[in-house]
C-alpha cells in the first residue's frame, strides 16, 4: 500500500499589496531602487550560501565582473566551484515592450563571493520572467505569520504542481490543522490521473511526514 503525503494548502491569504511587499528585512527586500534613462535598475538582498555551479549554467553566464554593468572580467566560474550568493539585481528596460508572455525585457545580475573575492554574473541578458527572476511579482513576499504548534510564514508563491498521490488539504500548516478535503480521491480517480493545481503561497519552514520533508 502506497504512503499517503499530507501537504497543508492554505485556503485563504492575507491582502496583497503589490506596491509595498514585505520581505520582513529578509532575502527579497529591496536595498535600492532608481529610474533613469528608460531603465528601472533594482537591487535586493539575496543570501544564498555554498551554491555549487554545475553544468547547467550556461558558458556566457560563467564569466565574473567587476561590477553590475560589466565592463571588467575579473574571473570565470567552473563546474563545481562553490560560491554564496549576496545580491540580486533586475535591470528592467522600460522602453521595451513586453514580450507575448507579459514579461518585460532586461538582464538579471546576481552579486556572488568565490572564496575572498566579489564579483557579478549575468544569468539572463533578456528577459526578467518568472523562470529566471526569484522574485518576479513579488514572489516570497512574506504575507502573513501562523501560530500553530510551530510559527509559520508564509509567503508568496505563483506556481503549478501535478499530483498523482492522495494529499490532505488542511485549513492551516502543520498536521494539527483541520483536514477539510482530500486531494485525488481514488474512489472516484483513477490512480494514473494527473490533477493539476495551482499553489498561491508556500510555508518557509518545512516539516517531515512519512520521511518526506517538504514546506
Amino acid at each position: 500500500m502506497k504512503k499517503q503525503f499530507f501537504f497543508a494548502i492554505l485556503l485563504t491569504l492575507s491582502q496583497i499589496a503589490f506596491g509595498n511587499p514585505n520581505y520582513k528585512n529578509g532575502n527579497g527586500t529591496v536595498i535600492s531602487s532608481t529610474e533613469k534613462n528608460g531603465l528601472k535598475t533594482t537591487i535586493r538582498k539575496c543570501v544564498i550560501k555554498n551554491v555549487k555551479i554545475g553544468d547547467l549554467l550556461e558558458e556566457k553566464n560563467r564569466n565574473i565582473y567587476e561590477d553590475y554593468i560589466g565592463n571588467k572580467v575579473i574571473g570565470k566560474l567552473k563546474d563545481n566551484d562553490e560560491i554564496n550568493v549576496l545580491e540580486v539585481l533586475t535591470v528592467e528596460y522600460l522602453t521595451k515592450p513586453k514580450n507575448k508572455w507579459g514579461e518585460a525585457a532586461g538582464q538579471l545580475w546576481y552579486k556572488i563571493q568565490l572564496n575572498n573575492s566579489k564579483g557579478c554574473i549575468c544569468v539572463s541578458q533578456k528577459s526578467l520572467g518568472e523562470y529566471v527572476n526569484p522574485y518576479y511579482e513579488n514572489r516570497y513576499e512574506v504575507l502573513e505569520e501562523i501560530q500553530g504548534a510551530k510559527k509559520w510564514a508564509v509567503r508568496r508563491l505563483k506556481q503549478s504542481v501535478s499530483i498523482w498521490e492522495r494529499l490532505n488539504v488542511r485549513d492551516k500548516p502543520g498536521l494539527e490543522g483541520k483536514k477539510v478535503f482530500l486531494l485525488h480521491n481514488f474512489e472516484t480517480r483513477s490512480r494514473s490521473l494527473q490533477e493539476n493545481y495551482e499553489i498561491h503561497a508556500i510555508t518557509e519552514e518545512t516539516e517531515t511526514i512519512d520521511g518526506l520533508t517538504d514546506h
